[in-house]
């Protein structure tokens, strides 16, 4: 068993993959700027989808992270590296938000925030009573108080992991800070979550208020992250830096079972937000479900519910699916798919009432945030082990059965 554990140390030769990413990059940035120059206002709309989605993954490795030390957990010590490796590129995601507050300082050019126009909010006594909390100020600060947050609670968890790589198997001092706390960083995590998607996602449309629409965002959220998750442990075991002796097929049956249930935990709140809605039959809830209804978005709404649910639900119904490293990596590859198209559709009706519009305005800033994160990740494990061979745990992952 020490032998396979050995293996652990094994880096990454992803220099081909690396190129790769820096040439995806460099087209998604220029697409970029010609998309900003062109129709900021359809730039700023791109901009905060690709954003939002690629911090879904940030967020959601991050979240897995401080979950797996907050249970103690032993089974996901051999494939917590990966969600590290994700969580560690939460600053590059902070810096990607730094636009959203440009959007929010100069909303003459971009109009992404309906609530910034005086002309639009004059008059309007739902939005004047919304003021104190739809502003510029409070909004910019939320932003960078959350991504400061993010980016030290990362920041944490990444390195101590790292440190006890150094030090050797079983010391046990960072994961002991590591578990203390982890339960303040999820209280901060369930919260901050909840208004980030106030912010960025409803406040789109501000007459608009959904409570349940936090508990949405947290679901897309995490499926997202055990999506890449899983992509990358699958990567890995595939060019043997993770060795399939050690990652066994209980990991992967716990990883897609994960995803199992929370693809399944989307579609509960996803009915449950539109029933309550639809039940209430008020119209400024309303309106927001019937923008999403007519034209081409009713297709979109539609295939939402297959793709994000219906598919997954069973493509990984046997126990057999998942600890399948194929089905597991095409079931992750729908989910991402589902939490692109779920932002698109939350997003985008309020730019393009009539349908849905895609083009290479769109798919600049998603080729540009991608090729960057991908180039971090390729050179993250070129640098480090892509397992947690300090862990005092490791040995009784290796030994998991279910």
């Amino acid at each position: 068993m020490s032998g396979s554990i050995n293996t652990a140390s094994k880096r990454l030769d992803g220099a081909k993959l690396s190129t790769n990413a820096a040439i995806v990059a460099a087209i998604g940035l220029l697409l970029s700027a010609l998309g900003l120059t062109m129709d900021p206002q359809r730039f700023s709309y791109a901009w905060l989808w690709a954003y939002l989605f690629f911090w879904s993954a940030a967020l959601g490795g991050l979240f897995f992270v401080a979950l797996q030390h907050l249970t103690g957990s032993i089974w996901s010590v051999v494939i917590r590296r990966v969600a590290e490796s994700f969580a560690a590129q939460m600053w590059v995601v902070a810096l990607f938000a730094v636009p959203i507050l440009a959007f929010a300082w100069f909303g003459d050019s971009f109009h992404l925030f309906p609530w910034l126009d005086v002309h639009h909010v004059e008059g309007d006594e739902v939005l004047a009573g919304k003021q104190p909390y739809l502003n510029v100020v409070f909004l910019s600060l939320r932003i960078v108080v959350f991504m400061g947050v993010w980016v030290l609670a990362s920041h944490f968890f990444v390195t101590r992991s790292l440190a006890q790589d150094a030090k050797g198997a079983g010391r046990n001092e960072g994961t002991k800070k590591m578990r203390s706390w982890a339960p303040a960083f999820m209280l901060f995590f369930g919260l901050s979550v909840t208004f980030t998607g106030f912010d960025l996602m409803m406040s789109l449309d501000p007459h608009w208020f959904s409570t349940i629409f936090g508990v949405y965002t947290f679901a897309g959220v995490f499926v997202t992250g055990l999506a890449v998750i899983i992509l990358g442990v699958v990567f890995l075991r595939s060019r043997g830096v993770l060795d399939a002796d050690v990652v066994r097929p209980d990991h992967l049956h716990s990883l897609g079972g994960l995803l199992f249930a929370f693809s399944c935990f989307w579609a509960y709140i996803a009915f449950s937000q539109y029933m309550l809605i639809w039940y209430g039959h008020l119209p400024e809830e309303t309106s927001w479900y019937t923008d999403r209804f007519v034209g081409g978005w009713g297709t979109v709404s539609g295939a939402l519910a297959i793709v994000r649910w219906v598919i997954p639900f069973f493509l990984l119904l046997s126990r057999k699916a998942k600890t399948s490293p194929r089905r597991l990596a095409l079931v992750s590859v729908i989910a991402i798919f589902g939490q692109l198209l779920d932002l698109y559709w939350v997003i985008m009706p309020q730019l393009h009432t009539n349908g849905p519009v895609l083009s290479w305005p769109e798919l600049g800033p998603l080729l540009a945030m991608g090729g960057i994160l991908v180039w971090l990740l390729t050179r993250f494990f070129a640098r480090h082990p892509a397992m947690a061979v300090g862990d005092p745990l490791l040995t009784q992952s290796v030994e998991y059965r279910l």
